[in-house]
């Protein structure tokens, strides 16, 4: 089994159904505890067990200001995480282009306790190339020329980065099925489903 940075191995549960942590940045929206319940019903459908951020108890009152209370739901994040045997991820561009901050830490953080990771993206559209996602953001882009070869860049000089991928490499490559992107949460679901339970 693998281990984490301090030497600990991950937080296996102990219960029949395998369970998953369901990132994504639907914490944020105004019917967070209804999408959560949504998922964590499909992924009981599906024979999984779903471990949604906002289903844990945290009472914010016992916590000392905002900045004890953030440091409360990471480490209650990253413990939901260390129970799990997979994790189910929204990769839908948040407030931007890109997927959620939260969302990437949480996928990098389980890469590294050896989980496998299933993306989706909730978009109403089919997940584009990245640099095509830059674009459709309102982002200005050229081209130059950069070591012989033509190369995107943005209105800030920064290259934007081209491998035909929907996601920034760092997590393209490390989902589970050769860096497939569901086009739904349910796709996702299904297919922690046949990883977990075959």
């Amino acid at each position: 089994m693998p281990q984490n940075h301090a030497g600990t191995r991950p937080e296996q549960s102990t219960t029949p159904e395998p369970a998953v942590y369901l990132a994504g940045p639907g914490v944020f929206a105004l019917d967070a505890r209804a999408q959560g319940a949504q998922l964590v019903a499909a992924c009981t459908r599906a024979g999984l067990r779903g471990l949604y951020p906002l289903d844990a108890a945290l009472d914010p009152k016992v916590h000392a200001g905002p900045t004890a209370l953030a440091a409360a739901i990471a480490r209650t994040n990253m413990g939901l995480i260390r129970q799990s045997r997979a994790v189910i991820a929204d990769l839908s561009p948040f407030r931007g282009p890109n997927v959620d901050d939260g969302t990437a830490f949480e996928i990098g953080y389980a890469h590294a306790l050896g989980l496998p990771v299933f993306g989706y993206a909730s978009t109403t559209t089919p997940m584009a190339a990245y640099p095509e996602r830059v674009l459709a953001s309102g982002e200005s882009m050229s081209t130059v020329m950069l070591d012989n070869r033509t190369t995107l860049v943005d209105a800030h000089n920064m290259t934007v980065e081209d491998f035909g991928l929907p996601v920034n490499l760092m997590i393209a490559t490390v989902l589970a099925d050769s860096g497939t992107v569901f086009s739904s949460a349910q796709g996702a679901i299904m297919a922690a489903a046949a990883h977990l339970l075959t």
